[in-house]
């Protein structure tokens, strides 16, 4: 009498403890900056800050369409992010990639890896797909180089005018030059391959191990990087001065801002509020949507000027409503996408 052969079970997957981790610290985070958040309006008064925001009125549309100066620019810094020879992929195509990215970022908790992953994608017919990679894993160096620069010089022309306490500018400084000293280290490491390297330190330090077609892609990656940095100095000094102009378009919009909300307005004020804003920012990244910091960040700049820090709140909350205009923008550009494919793949065949 023959036995009934034993079906297998499927595995289930397992989250590893470092990811359980990470989704409880994001929470945490999440939760945190949220009450951050509802403890600013009950402390500066739910009254006080709609009648702030109802002097924007309809201003901010304005506020969200100027963005499309930062977007562009920011599209051509990635377009000059490329290893030679450079695709010929028109800024058309390329700018709602970048829209769509940038949309997948600011909705992922903490690692914006996912939005560098949607552009690879929705650009895959244009482009070698390493060739792609490489450009993304560039533009995100630059981008940060852009930003390290746009504080460097924002703090350079107003720190001295700036009434901050001494503590206040040690710790801006100081946190400005370990950031500094972290991008140099990241620029030499990415000009000598770092992708493959990082891979064999994972498995050192016991990660599971990846097969050798995906060691062989990340050295080809590599290459790639490595040719872009190679070819020339002019392509990635290129890329972060545009980036630059990018960080550089945030002081326009803060000018606008101030001057919808009715508080007096001068060039000088409008950088010193971005240059702050951008370093708080790029110091707290790791919150999940800039819950509560974003708008935190903003009552504390104001409140150091000595401006009212109801309009600090207000500048904080319009700034998000443009953010979230524009993530929903992206992603109907990301869904429009996929719709496209799903009618472009031919039908299954019977």
């Amino acid at each position: 009498m023959s036995t009934p052969a034993q079906t297998s079970q499927p595995s289930v997957p397992t989250r590893s403890p470092g990811r359980q981790i990470l989704r409880h610290a994001e929470r945490v985070l999440l939760v945190a900056g949220t009450g951050l958040f509802i403890f600013l309006i009950y402390q500066l008064g739910p009254g006080t800050v709609l009648t702030n925001l109802r002097i924007v009125g309809w201003g901010i549309v304005v506020v969200v369409a100027q963005e499309i100066i930062a977007y562009t620019a920011n599209t051509l810094g990635w377009r000059s992010a490329f290893p030679p020879p450079r695709p010929a992929i028109s800024l058309r195509r390329m700018l709602p990639a970048r829209i769509a990215g940038d949309a997948v970022n600011y909705v992922t908790p903490t690692a914006t890896l996912g939005g560098e992953f949607v552009r690879t994608r929705l650009l895959r017919d244009d482009a070698p797909s390493t060739s792609l990679v490489a450009s993304v894993a560039v533009a995100k160096l630059t981008q940060t180089v852009g930003q390290v620069a746009f504080v460097i010089v924002g703090l350079t022309l107003v720190i001295n005018e700036t009434p901050l306490p001494p503590p206040v500018r040690r710790a801006i400084l100081t946190g400005l030059t370990l950031f500094t000293a972290l991008v140099v280290g990241l620029v030499l490491l990415q000009r000598r391959g770092m992708f493959a390297p990082l891979l064999r330190l994972a498995h050192r330090l016991g990660l599971p191990a990846r097969s050798p077609e995906t060691m062989r892609r990340l050295e080809h990656l590599d290459r790639e990087i490595a040719r872009f940095h190679g070819s020339a100095a002019a392509p990635f000094l290129s890329s972060s001065a545009i980036f630059f102009v990018g960080w550089c378009a945030g002081v326009i919009e803060i000018y606008l801002i101030l001057w919808l909300l009715d508080v007096p307005v001068t060039l000088h004020r409008a950088l010193t509020i971005e240059v702050l804003s951008v370093a708080i920012d790029g110091t707290l990244f790791f919150v999940p949507l800039k819950a509560g910091t974003q708008e935190g960040g903003k009552v504390l700049i104001f409140t150091l000027l000595g401006l009212d820090p109801a309009k600090g709140l207000a500048l904080g909350i319009v700034r998000r409503i443009r953010e979230l205009s524009w993530a929903l923008i992206g992603l109907v550009i990301l869904s429009r996408h996929h719709l496209l494919r799903q009618g472009a793949a031919p039908p299954p065949s019977d």
